[in-house]
């Protein structure tokens, strides 16, 4: 009776098990049996949004924050030992090149030179002596050595005593303001000591630094506007954009050179600079939309005309808060802003106007 019992017990299962699975089989076959364009409306049936942008040309300001220097500053030093006879300036004054600072007791150096140039002289004369008597036959060639060596002895002793002479007085290499005279008269005046520090600021340089984010978006020549402490405004050209970050900020140093032919820009005030980086035939999209590749380029996902997603390839050419600035495309273009991540290149979808303001 048991066994019975166990054998329609098993049966039942298995008939149940197999009205199961043909259910689930059948349900299975037809879902693998959809047609191919039933797909595809389903694909078309997901939307994303879109702006249409047209390239135009942009202008970004860079604001750099600097210091104003002066374009020489120079540190006149003796070249020789003495007493300080005279200064021949003040603190402050403005002088030419060329003109006398400093002029030390000349001692015995006059008296130097006199004596160089009459040996130099006094050689000079037998050289030539001796030269016309080799060319006459009266003496040998050998002859004339001895007076080409004395000879050129007298020049150099003539060279350094005339050195000497001139290293009396400290001359100004260029024009300038005298910003400090360091000694005073009968003061003892050593090799290497400072006479005066002379400034030029017909030229003034305008020192900063950009991060380097923005470091490649200048070049040298590059127009600048001045801001200066006073709230004046004055034209200047970048000349110089270090090649070498500093280690500490990460950093580059940039230059601005202004005129200050009037002396009216002073040395050490904190100025704003600002530079335009002219943005040509690019399109300015939201930066939050910019995708990679599976090569790993850098691009966006637009739409044509046929509302099929395209993957193009872009080159950013500037980054600021309002957005990234790309180029090498066409005039107009159909840019994907919601829902770029759900869709692929081919795909077909339904196109909707983004409204939002993305710029403000």
């Amino acid at each position: 009776m048991k066994i019975k019992s166990l054998i329609t017990a098993v049966a039942i299962i298995i008939v149940t098990s197999l009205w199961i699975g043909s259910g689930y089989y059948t349900k299975s076959s037809q879902t693998s049996e959809v047609p191919a364009d039933k797909q595809s409306e389903a694909q078309e049936d997901f939307i994303v949004r879109y702006i249409e942008s047209k390239a135009s040309d942009f202008s970004d300001t860079l604001k750099i924050i600097g210091k104003t220097e002066p374009n020489n500053l120079l540190e006149l030093r003796f070249e020789t030992n003495g007493t300080i006879k005279k200064i021949h300036t003040e603190k402050g004054e403005y002088i030419d090149s060329g003109s006398v600072i400093c002029e030390l007791e000349p001692d015995d150096r006059f008296e130097i030179f006199e004596s160089a140039k009459y040996n130099l002289e006094d050689a000079q004369v037998k050289y030539f002596s001796r030269e016309e008597l080799v060319k006459a036959g009266f003496n040998s060639k050998n002859s004339l050595i001895s007076e080409k060596t004395n000879l050129e002895q007298a020049r150099a002793s003539f060279k350094r005593a005339q050195i000497e002479v001139d290293r009396i007085e400290t001359v100004a290499p260029i024009n300038g303001i005298i910003e400090d005279i360091i000694p005073d008269v009968g003061e003892l005046a050593t090799i290497g000591n400072i006479c005066a520090i002379l400034v030029n600021t017909d030229l003034i340089i305008v020192s900063g630094n950009v991060s380097e984010k923005n470091v490649s978006k200048l070049a040298k020549e590059m127009p600048a506007k001045v801001k200066l402490i006073d709230g004046t405004i004055v034209d200047g050209v970048l000349t110089y954009i270090s090649n070498v970050a500093d280690p500490n900020t990460r950093t580059f140093s940039t230059e601005v050179t202004i005129n200050n032919s009037g002396n009216n820009i002073k040395v050490g005030t904190t100025t704003e600079v600002y530079i335009n980086n002219n943005i040509l035939n690019s399109h300015l999209i939201p930066s939050s939309i910019l995708s990679l590749s599976d090569d790993g380029n850098i691009g966006i996902k637009t739409i044509d005309d046929n509302n099929t997603v395209k993957f193009i390839e872009v080159e950013v050419t500037n980054l600021n808060n309002k957005g990234a600035y790309i180029s090498n495309l066409p005039e107009t273009i159909r840019v994907i802003t919601v829902g770029q991540d759900y869709v692929k290149p081919g795909d077909k979808v339904n196109a909707v106007i983004d409204n939002i303001n993305y710029y403000e």
